[in-house]
């Protein structure tokens, strides 16, 4: 009885979803957005339960000076700042600018590290030989570069540019959102048909 009932609710709840998403029902509607509703304040929670166990760990560390107890410090800011701004000062200017010169550029600067990466990785590939490798760099390079503001002795670089990340880069986005899309409904069919039970 413990595996059957989140079974039963999983399948009616899921399949109630779905079945709103292809039919025009007022009966299915109303209960489809119940249910995302639900979803929603499930996921609030979730959050809120997240950043109470961020507290505490951290708080932990900090009390214990324990192993990098100075990044706890700053994480504890950092999310008690978010916290407060969010809840206190979300109509006024200040939210907007905490998002715009603090949230943004931490974000855009999180992101850049990704470059770092996948150049260290090329390079890597490159030196063992590797044909895939030595494209990922030399296409890394060309949009690197035409990328940059450097004047016009670069402008056929900026066309390659643009052709790489209208044509190949454009196909392989599109692959790979296709296989997450097909990944999604698969795992959701799977859960439906009682294949996997994560909630056991």
């Amino acid at each position: 009885m413990r595996r059957v009932v989140p079974a039963l609710i999983a399948l009616v709840a899921g399949a109630a979803v779905l079945l709103d998403f292809f039919l025009e029902n007022p009966l299915l509607d109303a209960l489809g957005a119940s249910l995302l509703d639900g979803a929603v304040i499930l996921g609030a929670c979730a959050l809120l339960l997240g950043l109470v166990n961020l507290l505490v760990v951290h708080e932990r560390r900090i009390r214990r000076r324990e192993r990098g107890w100075g990044t706890s410090v700053v994480i504890l800011a950092a999310a008690l700042a978010s916290l407060i701004v969010g809840l206190v000062a979300w109509q006024t200017p200040a939210f907007a600018w905490f998002y715009r010169y603090l949230l943004f550029p931490l974000e855009a600067s999180a992101g850049a590290l990704l470059a770092f990466a996948v150049a260290q990785a090329a390079v890597h590939a490159w030196r063992f030989g590797r044909l895939e490798g030595s494209l990922l760099l030399v296409v890394g390079l060309v949009v690197l570069l035409g990328s940059l503001p450097v004047g016009g002795w670069l402008n056929g670089l900026a066309a390659v540019r643009d052709w790489l990340v209208a044509v190949p880069v454009l196909a392989a986005v599109r692959g790979l959102l296709l296989g997450v899309a097909l990944g999604v409904v698969a795992t959701g069919l799977r859960v439906l048909l009682w294949m996997d039970r994560p909630y056991e």
